[in-house]
């Protein structure tokens, strides 16, 4: 029995969490579209939001423009709570936390027992890299529970799309993402998109299998599929599942299928000490380039 089928059978469903979804919070517009997003998640989990703003200096630390930390608090945390009145979310549960150290290390022991941890991502391209090496990058590698990273262009749909986008490896360490992915799909009365991405050698024209290679890569993905995926459709039969091999690479072949759905889903599956591998290089991707709110699932 592969590992995926063992964990599917014994699987039960996890109990609704009491505990508030952990937003990070540093007065950026990106941050604020975040925010946006994990009420929504909030509401539909029932339960609550704890809005997390970390100074990055001690408790006594006046800031260039001779702010007391406090009162930057106060004022990132005002904003925030008159963005949630003003969007219908003034009657969720909100705690508000001020803490102080490095942003990412703080975060992640917020978010120790939480169901998630939401972070914003700020524009494409070195900006980006920058930020997601600071906050997003560094929270999604380490965290203990799902992460999810919201790209600041993302808009609320006028209605859901009722899909999710889940990336397949076919790794043991993206498992936990399959799991996620299918929990939540049949908690939200959505469908799966389940995408295989093989990344072919430069050799290969127009990122295609040569014609003699067609029927091994076919095979593989089938193969990842059985593995990985299969035993989730059994224990959820009610959630639609839609299956799709494509060749290119995965960052830009998932930005594509995006479009159509309301959440990613993909698994962190990286290594070693620095903190960048520990999510993988095709996971920060990933992160970069998506157009919609994306999560981190590690195992």
């Amino acid at each position: 029995m592969t590992t995926a089928a063992a964990a599917a059978e014994q699987a039960e469903p996890e109990p609704v969490e009491n505990r508030p979804v952990v937003v990070g919070l540093d007065g950026s517009p990106a941050a604020l579209v975040a925010l946006d997003w994990a009420a929504e998640e909030a509401r539909t989990r029932g339960c609550g939001l704890e809005l997390v703003y970390v100074h990055p200096g001690d408790r006594y630390a006046l800031a260039v423009i001779d702010i007391a930390p406090q009162e930057l608090a106060d004022d990132i945390f005002d904003e925030a709570l008159d963005r949630l009145a003003s969007r219908g979310f003034g009657d969720l549960e909100v705690q508000t936390v001020l803490r102080f150290g490095i942003v990412p290390r703080v975060l992640l022991r917020e978010s120790i027992g939480a169901p998630m941890l939401v972070v914003g991502r700020q524009g494409r391209g070195k900006l980006a890299e920058l930020v997601l090496g600071s906050t997003a990058l560094a929270t999604a590698a380490h965290a203990r529970v799902p992460v999810t990273v919201v790209p600041d262009t993302w808009e609320p749909g006028s209605t859901p799309r009722r899909r999710v986008l889940l990336g397949v490896d076919g790794s043991q360490r993206g498992e936990s993402a399959v799991e996620y992915a299918f929990a939540l799909a049949a908690a939200r009365g959505a469908g799966i998109v389940a995408v295989h991405v093989i990344s072919l050698p430069y050799a290969y024209p127009a990122d295609r299998p040569l014609r003699s290679d067609v029927a091994h890569f076919e095979r593989a993905a089938e193969n990842v599929f059985d593995n990985s995926v299969h035993p989730w459709r059994t224990k959820y039969p009610n959630v639609e599942v839609t299956t799709a091999t494509e060749y290119g690479h995965p960052a830009a072949i998932l930005a594509e299928y995006a479009k159509d759905v309301d959440l990613a889903v993909i698994g962190g599956r990286g290594h070693g000490r620095v903190t960048g591998m520990l999510l993988g290089s095709i996971a920060r991707s990933i992160l970069r380039q998506m157009p919609v709110p994306v999560t981190v699932v590690r195992d």
